[in-house]
């Protein structure tokens, strides 16, 4: 095994992790949410992506999937369009042309 490889049961315990804080995410989401809309239909979805490419590495399990395949046109906008991106800069984006299905779709 290289320097680059990660034995199955790490790369396990990694993702695990990972699904864990998207969970946690989800529970912010519901917790935080005015709409019922949000809350309680499930109307929103939440994942981790890759910081230099875009690519889904970890997605909530209560949300509605659909919005994880579009969020990630969303993320690649922002990497391209940002150059200098900080630990804390934070970024919304409800363009339905650039990863939304309709202007209340929101990736941030």
């Amino acid at each position: 095994m290289t320097a680059g490889e990660l034995d199955p049961i790490t790369l396990t315990v990694i993702q695990g992790g990972l699904q864990q804080v998207c969970n946690e995410m989800d529970l912010a989401f519901v917790r935080s949410a005015f709409s019922p809309v949000i809350s309680e239909a499930l109307d929103r979805s939440d994942g981790i992506y890759h910081k230099d490419n875009g690519e889904l590495i970890a997605q909530g399990e209560l949300g509605l999937p659909v919005f994880v395949g579009t969020m990630q046109f969303g993320t690649r906008c922002v990497i391209e369009r940002a150059k200098d991106i900080q630990e804390g800069d934070v970024y919304i984006v409800n363009d339905p042309y650039l990863g939304g299905t309709h202007l209340m779709d929101v990736v941030s």
